[in-house]
């Protein structure tokens, strides 16, 4: 398709991967302060002083030895859950968080999407010590390994081998004894601040992360959402140490008590005694005294990098997640959205970097596409040899998934933009591409704004960028100027603002685009002449049964054809969808007009389609219908009835392994269908591509499963204070 030779290319990729891929959780050593880290959620140091790192975005644990290198220790980069009782290495993690030894070098890992707590032993052996993989609260009193979990984030080991788990989405503290039965430490399971100076299983914790233990036996939790750090003395009392509540900075050199801390994500307790605070929101490290005093060691409050000062004082964290200590005393820092680990010196004061070049990673290519980042992916297409094209919006890409689960960059240098027309597709920029679709030839067209407008752009067979169409272009103003209808926004002073909202091909290679603002549909023939085929202009619902072109839309907006060479039209504003047949004529085939969902089971034309964002027709020559406001997919039977084929209609992320119409989707934007009849769908708010089989049942395709519109760590108080 873009490539003749496009098998070639993936299959030497894929040969070469892990000798030359710049992938750093594949190579086999690297300086790990010339490496992309990307965004770091644990941190734990051994005996001997080696760094570990928690690298969610990898779904890796990376080892960083004394002298600077870096290896992989965990995990296999892949998204998942697999590997227990082989090599750490082969194993499969999902956004692992927290890190911590215990006294005979055993390293435990917060697998925190898989809600498991896993151990890597000293001959590099992986085992789960506890959760069973399902997210949710049980099994105190009996076996850890059977006992549910969500969303462990921090964890601390102490001298007689119990392990504490911060429960984080079940507002607990967990703990497992030497024996492997769990139970509850502090929390009651509500959400709160209340308790303190009574038994810590019947105080409240909110979204507690990091954790900690003294050589006293005392367990402090970065108490996050109630911006305190809270303490469980060995008697089981819960107190507060640090944190008035209040989200913002106050009270340095004053009672920690009567302090605020904004977000605290991570802590740990030096060999005297003092207490040391990631302040995450206030971009700060914080330490208490033995007297209860706080002071800053580490930030200045503002977010910029400024470099590794003579003084630590005053430089600079972004948002930073967690601490720890060498067997040194040195504090190592997780400055997350930094992507670095700076180390500081507290008897000198001094700082500096010992992993992470302050670059966030793209991540994936050359490797499984479960293992990589997408950022907003929308566009879907597949070509003729059945590799899944994907419009990966926020890294500006376009990236191919090979039928064997292989992810590739095909397109775009990764820098915003609508640059390069003329130069090959790897080093032409590519901006906002929402609409991907290929042509009778296999060439790929991407729809992109431009300004206040849009362009059409393709990638020819000779994998050359090139422009196609824009709004403004003078040849397109004039033909539909020549036009027997002019549309609303085309005869008035806004006819610049014209946007392409969506294109369709036939088997002939012609391009049909709908011009939503002028409530009209044109036609480019495969030899460039421009027509307008369906509209009047008007903002209306007429013509059923005559021509399109004295037919009234309003806000037409999604568009497909089959293999007939019939286009379907989602015309948003009439919530109905039409269809113009090979004679030009229009009529009505779904949509009774009203702006709900109704109707599954029934009749297309009888049921409510609330939202209608894009078109596809299986192979099988069935028409489906995304909703992405809706987090719905739904589908026009032959025989005429609508029926729901994924999502259940709520917001979420949820249904991987089951049934579709059980699962949850987050925006899905657009849907693609290979040869076989499997969909794909682009479920954009969650960062992922899903799929859904001939069977019906929905996996995760591609993506790491970090969902949300932003991943965690580039956002501030808009996710903290209401975090899952």
């Amino acid at each position: 398709m873009l490539k003749k030779n496009l098998k070639v290319f993936i299959a030497l990729n894929i040969l070469l991967w892990g000798v030359v891929s710049t992938i750093p959780a594949f190579a086999k050593t690297v300086k790990a302060t010339e490496t992309e880290i990307s965004l770091v959620d644990g941190i734990a140091v051994d005996s001997k002083g080696n760094i570990y790192i928690a690298r969610r975005d990898n779904n890796i644990i990376s080892r960083v030895d004394t002298k600077g290198n870096m290896t992989r220790f965990a995990g296999t980069g892949e998204s998942g859950y697999s590997g227990d009782g082989g090599k750490a290495t082969d194993a499969k993690l999902k956004l692992p968080a927290g890190l911590t030894f215990d006294k005979k070098g055993n390293l435990y890992i917060a697998d925190r999407d898989n809600h498991r707590v896993r151990k890597i032993d000293t001959h590099g052996i992986i085992t789960t010590v506890a959760g069973n993989g399902t997210a949710g609260f049980s099994g105190d009193g009996g076996q850890a390994t059977e006992a549910m979990l969500k969303h462990p984030s921090g964890i601390a080991v102490d001298d007689k081998g119990n392990v504490f788990i911060s429960d984080r989405s079940n507002d607990r503290v967990r703990v497992v004894n030497r024996k492997g039965v769990i139970s509850t430490y502090a929390g009651n399971g509500i959400d709160g601040a209340k308790g303190d100076s009574g038994p810590a299983t019947k105080g409240q914790l909110s979204k507690p992360f990091g954790l900690a233990l003294d050589k006293k036996g005392n367990l402090y939790i970065a108490d996050r959402k109630s911006n305190r750090v809270r303490m469980v003395t060995p008697q089981g009392i819960l107190h507060t140490v640090a944190g008035d509540g209040g989200f913002f900075f106050s009270g340095d050199n004053g009672p920690a008590y009567r302090a605020s801390v904004a977000g605290p994500t991570g802590v740990v307790v030096d060999k005297n005694g003092i207490l040391y605070i990631a302040d995450r929101n206030n971009n700060r490290i914080r330490a208490v005294d033995t007297q209860g005093m706080i002071r800053t060691v580490v930030g200045t409050g503002q977010q910029d990098y400024n470099g590794d000062s003579e003084l630590a004082r005053d430089s600079n964290l972004h948002l930073p997640f967690g601490v720890a200590l060498d067997p040194d005393g040195n504090l190592l820092v997780i400055d997350r959205s930094h992507y670095r680990i700076r180390k500081i010196d507290p008897r000198r004061g001094s700082i500096k970097t010992v992993a992470g070049n302050g670059l966030k990673m793209f991540k994936g290519d050359g490797g499984p596409a479960t293992g990589a980042t997408l950022s907003f992916p929308q566009g879907l297409t597949v070509d003729k040899n059945d590799n899944l094209l994907i419009s990966d919006k926020g890294h500006y890409r376009i990236r191919s998934i090979s039928p064997d689960g292989v992810i590739q960059t095909i397109a775009g240098n990764g820098v915003r933009g609508n640059i390069g027309d003329g130069l090959p597709a790897m080093e032409a920029s590519i901006y906002g591409a929402t609409i991907l679709k290929l042509n009778n030839k296999g060439e790929m067209f991407i729809v992109s704004p431009s300004g206040f407008t849009s362009v059409i752009r393709k990638i020819d067979e000779s994998n050359i960028m090139r422009k196609v169409l824009g709004t403004v272009d003078k040849n397109y103003l004039e033909s539909i100027a020549n036009s027997k209808y002019k549309g609303r926004v085309q005869t008035g002073e806004l006819a610049i603002i014209t946007t392409f909202s969506d294109i369709a091909f036939d088997q002939k290679g012609n391009m049909f685009i709908s011009d939503r603002l002028n409530h009209q549909i044109r036609k480019v023939s495969a030899s460039g002449e421009i027509s307008t085929i369906a509209g009047t202009g008007e903002s209306a619902h007429y013509g059923d049964g005559g021509p399109a072109s004295e037919a009234a839309f309003r806000d037409p907006s999604s568009l497909a054809t089959d293999k007939e060479g019939n286009l379907y039209i989602a015309d948003g504003a009439n919530n109905m969808i039409r269809k113009i047949d090979t004679n030009g004529i229009v009529t009505t085939i779904a949509g009774n007009g009203n702006h709900e969902n109704s109707g599954d089971g029934g009749p297309a034309l009888e049921a409510g389609i609330r939202n209608m964002d894009y078109l596809a027709v299986s192979p099988s020559g069935e028409l489906h219908i995304v909703g992405m406001n809706s987090y719905v997919i739904r589908k026009i039977t032959k025989d005429g009835k609508i029926e729901r084929v994924a999502g259940t209609g709520y917001q979420g992320y949820f249904g991987d392994g089951g049934p579709a119409t059980k699962a949850m989707f987050k925006s899905p934007a657009a849907i693609a269908f290979d040869s076989k009849g499997n969909l794909f769908i682009s479920d954009m708010g969650n960062n992922l591509i899903r799929k859904v089989d001939t069977n019906g049942i929905i996996s995760a395709y591609a993506g790491t499963g970090t969902f949300g519109w932003a991943q965690d760590g580039e956002t501030v108080e808009i996710y903290l204070q209401n975090f899952p």
